[in-house]
């Protein structure tokens, strides 16, 4: 009796330990990255594409999953319900925060919905660092800044500064653009720089939450404030000529907790 007793304990404790790190989801599963583990391998135990679940979880960068990290594993396509959790993205609880008021602040007409999408037994108990699910078309990686055709003036990387002649890294790139073109938000994010800045000219900073800012420089004029919540693909300005500037373009950076990088490697320059 006791041999069987300690089968069925073995048992159990090896299908926890199985599941351990996938937590169902009524619109996917919720995987907890262990270590060593990349997109790719999730995308295969899943039978899910990558890019779909880069898309879900609002991932710019593929090499860059967190150890404990939990990602949302979209379900596959139903008829139906194709589209009802296309897209969507992550919102982190900060305090003071309420299932109604992120609903509220994120245009969400039912704030049950987030309670149910993302299984809260108690809708009083969500506590600051948690991560809340957004449905919808939502904040999927980078977009370009401009709407029209882009060309690019300069790349990132060292260069010969235009004016100054000194030899430097151009933490950016630089679109040619009309004095007066709209500006866009590349990610969703919050204003935390919106003035004049050196060589910059007028220039726009928004933080992401996931680590990433971004930057926007010799505007003509601005059209956010410091504080201001913005939507990805929201007008925050318009572009021109200020600052240290050879001629009217956009100067566009992205940084990964304060340093730069390419911002080519998340935007389609097509």
């Amino acid at each position: 009796m006791k041999k069987v007793n300690i089968h069925l304990v073995l048992s159990v404790f090896l299908m926890l330990l199985i599941s351990a790190s996938r937590t169902s989801s009524c619109i996917g599963e919720l995987h907890q990255v262990k270590k060593g583990e990349t997109l790719s391998e999730i995308a295969r135990i899943y039978d899910v594409p990558m890019k779909r679940i880069a898309q879900t979880n609002s991932i710019a960068s593929y090499d860059r999953l967190q150890i404990g990290e939990k990602l949302l594993i979209p379900v596959a396509s139903k008829p139906g319900n194709a589209n009802e959790n296309a897209g969507g993205s992550w919102y982190i609880v900060k305090p003071g925060d309420s299932l109604y008021g992120i609903a509220r602040k994120q245009n969400i007409e039912d704030w049950k919905k987030l309670q149910q999408i993302n299984g809260i037994s108690n809708p009083k108990r969500i506590r600051p660092g948690d991560r809340i699910f957004l449905p919808g078309e939502g904040d999927i990686g980078f977009i370009k800044p401009l709407r029209t055709k882009v060309y690019v003036t300069s790349k990132y990387g060292y260069r010969n500064h235009p004016i100054s002649g000194r030899y430097r890294l151009h933490e950016g790139i630089d679109f040619r653009a009309a004095t007066g073109t709209r500006v866009y938000a590349s990610k969703t994010g919050t204003i935390t720089y919106a003035a004049r800045k050196g060589g910059y000219g007028k220039t726009i900073n928004i933080q992401h939450e996931d680590d990433f800012s971004t930057t926007y420089g010799h505007l003509s004029r601005i059209y956010v404030s410091v504080g201001d919540f913005v939507r990805q693909g929201q007008i925050i300005g318009l572009t021109g000529n200020s600052g240290h500037s050879t001629g009217p373009h956009l100067h566009f950076e992205v940084r990964y907790k304060g340093k730069s990088e390419n911002p080519a490697r998340y935007l389609e320059l097509r």
